[in-house]
């Protein structure tokens, strides 16, 4: 090209100019635009993200650390905090209030999105709460009345603490985890939690209620190893969900259905 076809150039810039490709650059193709009605994503591929560490639940009125910004529900975090364990349950940095944590309202918003029976439930519960809150309470009470109160009051307590607080659904399931005979440090527990929950959620509250109930900072994460039977050699995949077991292996038991586990860490 000569100075004078740059000078007939009225854009000022040089033309016929030529660009080398990189070989991805020329076996590249376009992709096709995608539009809001075409992203399908399965609940399933986010419970991680939407599922508490402490109580293996739907997240609710989630709390995210400020440092580590890792996700609890806002009762189970601030129990933890009360309890003096000032440290996050998943990787243990510190928290010092709950100064350190904030609402996270998109989560919130999402899992609304996803789940919304869920939301429904919760609003008749705290529609019904408010209802029988407002009933005025009778003045006085015989004796034998109040005890009779009472009984059934601490009734109430006793068979609410066995189900860890929940009410069970059809997305749930009742589990009694118990430990190997040799594992003298561990207890059987019985907890009530979602069946897309994993083997991995399920070492993850072990460990969190094992931390928690130690009061002890330097307590240190076990690697936990899951059988269906007491006798078996081979334990089930961390990755299996409970829906997944529960099709193979309980279908036919009675409820709350059993699983063994053994601490592996050395």
């Amino acid at each position: 090209m000569t100075s004078s076809d740059i000078a007939n150039n009225t854009s000022g810039f040089k033309t016929g100019l030529t660009w080398d490709l990189t070989p991805y650059e020329q076996q590249r193709k376009p992709h096709e635009l995608l539009h809001d009605e075409e992203l399908l994503i399965s609940p399933k591929s986010l419970q991680s993200e939407l599922t508490c560490p402490i109580c293996l639940d739907l997240l609710r009125n989630t709390r995210t650390t400020k440092e580590c910004l890792h996700r609890f529900c806002c009762d189970c975090i601030e129990t933890a905090l009360r309890s003096g364990n000032k440290e996050c349950p998943t990787c243990r940095k510190k928290l010092i209030s709950k100064r350190c944590l904030r609402r996270d309202q998109n989560i919130d918003a999402l899992i609304s999105k996803l789940f919304p029976v869920r939301n429904d439930n919760d609003e008749l519960i705290l529609t019904n709460r408010s209802k029988y809150s407002k009933k005025p309470i009778r003045a006085s009470l015989s004796s034998d009345d109040e005890h009779h109160t009472k009984d059934k009051k601490k009734k109430r307590i006793s068979e609410s603490s066995s189900s860890a607080g929940s009410t069970p659904t059809i997305n749930d399931i009742e589990l009694q985890l118990k430990p190997m005979n040799n594992q003298q440090l561990f207890t059987t527990r019985k907890i009530l939690t979602p069946l897309n929950a994993s083997i991995n959620h399920l070492s993850k509250f072990i460990n969190t209620r094992m931390k928690l109930e130690q009061q002890n900072s330097s307590y240190i994460e076990q690697e936990f190893q899951w059988f269906i039977n007491l006798n078996d050699d081979i334990p089930v995949e961390n990755t299996l969900t409970l829906e997944r077991l529960l099709e193979q292996y309980w279908s036919n038991m009675p409820k709350p259905y059993n699983i063994f586990y053994r601490s592996i860490s050395h």
